[in-house]
């Protein structure tokens, strides 16, 4: 986006002003009135540490060295009481671009709030990590007098020409999954800005900041291309003299560049995540000499370009996904459908990805065709920075516009887990860092669970799921698709992640035997028609997208073109089918593999590191030696549940899905040919209440320990308030067949009363006469 400012006798007159343009004037006033322009803060990088002067009253001023939009000054504060001055500093690193009230050219005013008198805007400090931030999105200089701050950009630089400057982040497309090339390079995520001729100028050195100099724009390195073994490049920040309400209009009055050159980490990089079958065809990389397939891209933590990927619509014109490639992020547009009235409809972003990454998503809505200031509420699944990343970031720019957002979380990875459905109470710490005061301040709903939120085209149904953290949900969207008037339901696991857990310890007993229990009682409660997966490594929702933009720009397709939910499989190709239904669903399915990792000692066999709920537990309560004809009540239908299948959104329609995806993640749990038949069922033994009491002695034959556990809600998270048997979803041993598996199904009545043994595992024992599972 090239932006243009069409008014020069206003820039003139702008030049022409104390300070650079759209800044304090020198003697404390306000620039010209112009659009877009106001009394606005000055903004800067510190390039010393701060030094203190005091008076006889014991007040203190302060004094920092800044490359500022003004040029080179020493910026001093009025006289601040002693315990100000360390908040103050705090902001005042080497590095950090921020900004202040001026008042005169050297003198920066004391608001209410001592500690604002500087606000950091980016961050650089030592770091050779690049940094991308938007003209119009994202980090900006702070609203003043009831006004947003001027922009603020920041990237690597591609491009110089005469009075504008091109900053992206270097992500290029040439060629679609099939290899049709476009007839242009895709650069989602660079933009073009325009450059006032009297722009300030500095080469900041990130080695040793003191030694930084004015410079000039003719001196500003051009990264030389955009090869992804190309390491050095060249990274900037730039200020604009308007708000991103003048964004057309404004131009860059101030650029500060980094020397030594910041790096990359020479890996290549794809709209499909790393390691994807799609690779397969690819090659090898020249860099390396290995295969595309092999390589695994940087995190997105220290080089979060590696992650980009096209957002797309998946309902029209109501749920799109605009997250990376690595961690999902979705979007719905809730419309009440109260007519000419859109005070109550809503714009949901559900997660908030990568720290750092900001700039993509934010891009990504606005390639929806979503303002991503228009967005009302954020709803987080658990409280890991993968998830609520850019969460303080979104709430800047909002804070910046003057606009309201409504932040949603669970109390129990918020705050606390302080008791579950059945009356327990509990002390077990969430799982959002301490750290995170301003999510924990701005949170304004805490999750009602199991109940639809109603918002007219969109439902949103929060089921509380501990195990990946105590306090993580899965959430259900029940979507409205204009094209035919149904609602469609989508499932968005929201702790899918089995680090952690990998074997059991004092700590994480519980959230073990939560976690395989979440994925059971989805799989036997709710009905979804689709996957939306939370990493895309989980099911391959971004190589489906890629699959059907292929698919689409095939000429030989151009008067049958398809959509996401064409493209998108609701049953499991290959599942085999009873009374003409498939057995199983693409949700189940990607369930069922996160199941047996956590429950099989196949996990055992195929990782070290694993230690399975089946080898090494813990195990229910009383249930250490397994339960032989023990009495239950059997409280649903219950359900044939396959073995998990590799390839998963198989589509014939689709020729890069013809033969479905299969993820790298956990392929050993392929079982197909396994069945099993799962069941809600009210166990009738004294020694299992539904929970891990405190303080629990156990031996796990599989760590070859005694483990003393901390107690935490398993199936009490859903029970109700003084229930003694809380439901359980157990599942039999593995059954060969599909037929088995009927013959065991059919033996079973919701109500009914059955005889059954049970493994210490918690498994329903399956005789040899399969019949008499039940009895």
């Amino acid at each position: 986006m090239k932006t243009v400012f069409t008014d020069w006798r206003a820039l003139s007159l702008l030049i022409s002003s104390a300070t650079l343009l759209g800044c304090g004037g020198s003697d404390g006033g306000t620039t010209p009135s112009l659009p877009g322009a106001t009394a606005v803060r000055s903004a800067g990088m510190v390039y010393a540490e701060p030094t203190l002067a005091s008076d006889a009253a014991g007040n203190q001023t302060l004094s920092v060295a800044i490359l500022s939009q003004s040029g080179i000054r020493t910026v001093t504060t009025d006289a601040l009481a002693a315990a100000s001055v360390n908040a103050l500093k705090a902001a005042l690193v080497p590095g950090n671009l921020v900004d202040w009230i001026p008042n005169g050219a050297d003198k920066a005013s004391v608001p209410a709030d001592p500690a604002q008198t500087f606000n950091v805007i980016l961050a650089k400090g030592k770091s050779s990590a690049a940094q991308f931030n938007l003209q119009k999105y994202g980090a900006a200089v702070s609203r003043h007098d009831n006004a947003p701050g001027p922009m603020i950009a920041a990237g690597w630089v591609y491009q110089k020409g005469a009075g504008s400057i091109t900053i992206g982040d270097g992500s290029t497309v040439t060629a679609d999954q099939a290899g049709r090339a476009f007839a242009q390079p895709i650069r989602r995520y660079q933009e073009t800005y325009s450059v006032a001729p009297n722009a300030v100028v500095f080469n900041v050195n990130t080695d040793d900041y003191s030694k930084s100099t004015s410079a000039d724009f003719a001196s500003i390195p051009v990264t030389v291309n955009y090869d992804y073994g190309t390491t050095a490049r060249q990274a900037a920040y730039v200020l604009f003299d308007k708000n991103y309400q003048h964004a057309e209009s404004a131009k860059v009055v101030a650029i500060w560049y980094f020397t030594p050159q910041s790096k990359t980490d020479g890996k290549p990089v794809w709209e499909v995540p790393s390691q994807s079958p799609m690779l397969a065809d690819k090659g090898n990389d020249p860099v390396s000499g290995q295969p595309y397939m092999s390589i695994n891209a940087t995190s997105p933590t220290s080089a979060p370009y590696s992650r980009s990927t096209e957002p797309f619509e998946m309902v029209k014109n109501t749920m799109y996904y605009v997250g990376d490639n690595e961690v999902a992020s979705y979007l719905l547009k809730a419309d009440m459908g109260t007519p000419d009235d859109p005070s109550d409809d809503k714009v949901i972003k559900v997660d908030a990805g990568w720290p750092n990454s900001g700039y993509q998503y934010w891009k990504n809505m606005e390639m929806m065709g979503v303002d991503p200031r228009s967005v009302t509420d954020i709803w987080l699944t658990h409280g890991h920075s993968d998830h609520y990343g850019t969460v303080v970031e979104q709430l800047k720019m909002m804070d910046h516009a003057g606009k309201k957002i409504g932040l949603w979380a669970s109390r129990e990875d918020a705050v606390a887990v302080t008791s579950d459905m059945q009356g327990n109470t509990w002390n077990i710490a969430g799982a959002l860092p301490a750290s995170e005061t301003v999510i924990r301040e701005r949170t304004t709903n805490f999750y009602e669970y199991d109940k639809w939120y109603d918002y007219g085209n969109v439902k949103i149904m929060v089921i509380w799921s501990p195990g990946h953290t105590p306090g993580t949900t899965n959430m259900l969207f029940r979507v409205k698709n204009p094209a035919d008037g149904k609602f469609y339901t989508f499932g968005y696991h929201g702790g899918y992640g089995f680090n952690g857990l990998n074997t059991p310890t004092a700590n994480n007993g519980w959230l073990r035997l939560s976690f395989q229990h979440g994925f059971s009682y989805l799989q036997n409660t709710v009905d979804v028609d689709f996957v939306s997966p939370q990493h895309t490594n989980q099911f391959p929702i971004v190589e489906v997208f890629q699959a059907l933009k292929a698919y689409n720009r095939d000429p030989a397709n151009a008067g049958k073109q398809l959509t996401m939910l064409d493209a998108m499989s609701s049953k499991v190709f290959d599942s085999p089918s009873v009374n003409g239904s498939k057995v199983t669903s693409e949700f189940s399915n990607q369930l069922e593999k996160r199941r047996s990792v956590a429950s099989y000692r196949a996990s055992d066999a195929a990782n070290a590191s694993y230690k399975s709920i089946e080898t090494s537990g813990p195990f229910k309560p009383g249930r250490e030696n397994g339960l032989n004809a023990v009495r239950a009540v059997v409280l649903d239908e219950g359900r044939i549940i396959q073995g998990f299948v590799g390839p998963q959104n198989k589509n014939p329609n689709i020729p890069l899905l013809a033969n479905g995806i299969v993820t790298a993640t956990d392929q050993y749990t392929n079982d197909p040919t396994g069945f099993y038949v799962q069941v809600s069922v009210d166990v009738q033994d004294a020694g299992y209440k539904g929970f891990i009491p405190e303080g629990y002695a156990q031996f796990s034959p599989g760590m070859n320990a005694s483990i003393t556990y901390k107690g935490g809600p398993v199936e009490s998270v859903h029970a109700a308030k003084g229930t003694f048997h809380p439901p359980e979803v157990l599942r039999t041993q593995r059954l060969n067949s599909l037929a088995e598996a009927q013959t065991v199904l059919q033996s079973i009545s919701k109500g009914r009363t059955v005889t059954l043994s049970l493994t210490p595992a918690s498994e329903i024992v399956v005789p040899a006469n399969v019949a008499q599972t039940f009895q």
